[in-house]
C-alpha cells in the first residue's frame, strides 16, 4: 500500500484527474448516441460527480498518516466522497431509466460560469475572512443563483451549514478551519 500511496501523491495528482475527465468525456460520447439522449447532460453530471467522489477517495491515499484526537486525517474526506458517490449514483440510476423530466434544449452557461466565479471568491475569501463567513456566503449566493426566495430559508440553510461545520468538523474532530487574514490580525 506504501507505493500505491506515494504514486498517488505523485504523478497520481496528475494522472488520475486526467483519467477520471476521460471517463467523464466517454460517458458523454456513449449518452449522446443511445437511446437516452435526451438525458445527456443530467447523466454526464452524476458520471462527474461519481468520478468527482471516487478520485477525492483514491487521492486520500496519498495523504500524510496523522489524526486528530485518534480521527484519522483522511476520515473526513473519505466520508465526503462516499457521500457524493452514493448520492451520483442514485441519481445515475433515476437518469438512466429515464424517471426524470429530459434535459431543456437550451442551457444556462452564464449559471455554471457565475458558479464558477463564485467558487474561486469562496476560495480568496477563505484566506481573507477565513471559512465559516466564506462558505456561509457561498451557500446563500449559491441559493440565491438557484432561484431560492424565501429569505428565511436562504439564511437558515447557509446558518445551517456553518452551524454544521463549526460543530462536527471544528469542535467533533478538531480540524483546524482557517480564520482569514482580517480576523487573525483583528483578534
Amino acid at each position: 500500500m506504501g507505493s500505491f500511496s506515494s504514486w498517488v501523491a505523485g504523478p497520481g495528482q496528475v494522472i488520475l484527474p486526467l483519467a477520471a475527465a476521460g471517463i467523464v468525456v466517454v460517458a458523454w460520447l456513449l449518452v449522446r448516441r443511445s437511446l437516452n439522449w435526451q438525458f445527456t447532460g443530467r447523466i454526464t453530471l452524476d458520471v462527474a460527480l461519481l468520478a468527482l467522489g471516487l478520485l477525492a477517495f483514491v487521492l486520500t491515499a496519498g495523504f500524510p498518516t496523522m489524526s486528530f484526537k485518534g480521527v484519522d486525517a483522511r476520515m473526513v474526506p473519505r466520508v465526503w466522497s462516499i457521500l457524493l458517490m452514493v448520492l451520483a449514483a442514485a441519481r445515475l440510476a433515476i437518469g438512466l431509466l429515464g424517471k426524470d423530466v429530459p434535459d431543456p434544449k437550451k442551457g444556462r452557461l452564464d449559471k455554471v460560469l457565475l458558479l464558477l466565479a463564485l467558487l474561486v471568491l469562496k476560495i480568496i475569501g477563505i484566506t481573507w475572512v477565513g471559512y465559516f463567513i466564506s462558505a456561509g456566503l457561498f451557500v446563500l449566493a449559491c441559493a440565491i443563483l438557484l432561484g431560492y426566495k424565501n429569505p428565511v430559508g436562504l439564511i437558515a440553510c447557509a446558518g445551517g451549514w456553518v452551524a454544521f461545520s463549526y460543530l462536527v468538523f471544528y469542535k467533533l474532530l478538531s480540524v483546524p478551519l482557517p480564520t482569514g487574514v482580517l480576523f487573525s490580525t483583528i483578534f
